[in-house]
């Protein structure tokens, strides 16, 4: 069971383990409907993150990563890390995007737990991060930033990757985000104007 290779081989692994028809371990599992199992049995999809969250939360024996990847044992022996989903960083301004199928699912080693990892894009932070790296963030909230540390910000038009600047004194609080390229100016936005915030957890150069 170790070696299968296929989304559906694993889903038809699981079902049979568990002892199930298809339609009972998607209602055991709390799916509405079990479309988006036969789906992955016929081949037409793989198991998304959010499924396969859902399958190890009700079966926590079962292994993450073997469920999205293949890799390891599907009994979850292999356990140093967590798996997370890859996403283009721009993906970040669509949404509901943790709905959409990522690119792919990366294993990352014992750190502090991420919620997602994307490519980074744009020139202004290349002097310090090289644009593809990947990204491995933490969602948190505008109280949780540290002044001067390097965050991807998500507002309405765009989502960027800066250094992050708290202003004081403005009835509305205000974030300066900076560039490490000096050809790029530093912009203000105000808090309101934040619809997510990330914090870089750590990164991962491509060559």
């Amino acid at each position: 069971m170790a070696n299968s290779s296929t989304p559906r081989e694993r889903l038809e692994s699981v079902i049979r383990w568990a002892n199930m028809t298809t339609n009972y371990f998607g209602r055991y599992i709390g799916l509405n409907r079990s479309e988006s199992l036969y789906q992955i049995k016929s081949g037409k999809n793989g198991i998304s993150h959010s499924l396969a969250r859902r399958i190890v939360d009700h079966f926590p024996e079962l292994s993450l990563g073997w469920l999205l990847t293949g890799e390891g044992d599907m009994f979850g022996r292999e356990r140093t890390g967590h798996t997370i989903p890859l996403y283009e960083m721009e993906s970040l301004r669509v949404p509901n995007w943790e709905q959409n199928e990522p690119e792919c699912h990366l294993m990352m080693p014992p750190v502090e737990p991420c919620d997602v990892a994307v490519r980074s894009s744009g020139e202004g932070m290349s002097d310090e991060v090289m644009v593809g790296s990947i990204l491995f963030l933490k969602k948190i909230g505008v109280d949780a930033i540290i002044s001067g540390g390097l965050y991807v910000i998500v507002c309405a038009n765009y989502v960027i990757l800066r250094r992050v600047r708290l202003l004081e004194g403005a009835a509305e609080r205000q974030l300066r985000l900076d560039a490490a390229d000096p050809d790029f100016d530093a912009m203000t936005v105000g808090e309101r104007q934040i619809e997510a915030l990330y914090r870089v957890v750590a990164s991962m150069r491509m060559h």
